[in-house]
């Protein structure tokens, strides 16, 4: 009888935006637009559930990571595509966030358990793709954050209370805070672990690779008992609810998405967010 390991296969670049591989029950999605500072833009999304779909149909996986190449793991939503795509009224938003919705979702729902390796800039969207992983593993150069205020945005998956509490998510979100270091997101919950600058895959495979020896059946039915208490405590209803207000948050705009759009297209989204963090200079 073969090994269920024995498909292993090595770093694939079939996809744009992504690279896969599997090898010893740990399958491995990268995400690979390191100039953008892999933000997630449609393309992205169609290849990353594409390879996440596939490793949860292989039996030769027993774990998936994530991480992301280059600088950071993901400074979140690509800003440039959405602006591009001059979305206004909520009908027009409603399927754009819910494809959103889903895209980081289904980590959360996936029947494998899923590890987050989090190194550099993790914000917003990325920030939401990381804590829906059961497991997040944080590079002590690591900053997290969620800086959907500053400029008149909303939350796609308001999972964070859920991970830290009332208080901490209030802390966060409420000032836009996106300058939380790697040690105090462990203080608060946010991240599993943390571990010296670089080393945040090797570990993430590490406990992948310890996930993976134990008995599959035995982890993808505790995997689904410890979600559905979360959703006897109504989670699913919470963030579908918080959605329908990210909704009508991005149909409303508002002054500082405006000023913001305006410097993004004149002058570039570096100039944008400089404008943005200027008003918040102490």
């Amino acid at each position: 009888i073969a090994s269920p390991y024995a498909r292993e296969r090595e770093m694939t670049s079939d996809y744009e935006t992504i690279q896969t591989s599997i090898e010893n029950g740990v399958g491995r999605i990268i995400l690979n637009r390191p100039k953008m500072l892999n933000a997630i833009n449609g393309l992205l999304m169609r290849e990353t559930t594409a390879a996440l779909h596939g490793m949860e149909a292989d039996r030769a996986v027993k774990v998936i990571v994530l991480s992301g190449e280059g600088r950071s793991f993901s400074a979140g939503f690509d800003l440039k595509e959405s602006a591009e795509k001059n979305y206004i009224t909520a009908t027009d938003w409603r399927p754009v966030l819910e494809a959103d919705f889903q895209f980081i979702m289904q980590f959360w729902e996936c029947r494998k358990p899923t590890i987050s390796a989090v190194h550099g800039h993790c914000l917003a969207g990325g920030l939401e793709l990381a804590l829906a992983c059961d497991i997040t593993i944080a590079s002590e150069d690591a900053i997290f954050g969620e800086p959907e205020v500053k400029f008149g945005s909303g939350i796609v998956a308001l999972i964070l209370p859920w991970i830290v509490g009332p208080k901490h998510s209030k802390d966060m979100l409420l000032t836009g805070n996106d300058k939380i270091p790697a040690g105090r997101a462990a203080e608060i919950g946010l991240v599993t672990e943390v571990v010296p600058a670089g080393q945040h895959v090797a570990r993430a495979i590490e406990k992948a690779t310890e996930i993976a020896k134990a008995a599959p059946l035995s982890v993808e039915l505790t995997k689904r008992a410890i979600n559905r208490s979360f959703d006897i405590r109504g989670m699913r209803s919470s963030l579908l609810a918080a959605l329908d207000t990210d909704v009508i948050i991005e149909a409303s705009g508002g002054p500082e998405r405006s000023e913001f759009n305006r410097i993004r297209k004149e002058k570039g989204l570096k100039e944008a967010i400089a404008w943005r963090d200027a008003r918040y200079a102490k």
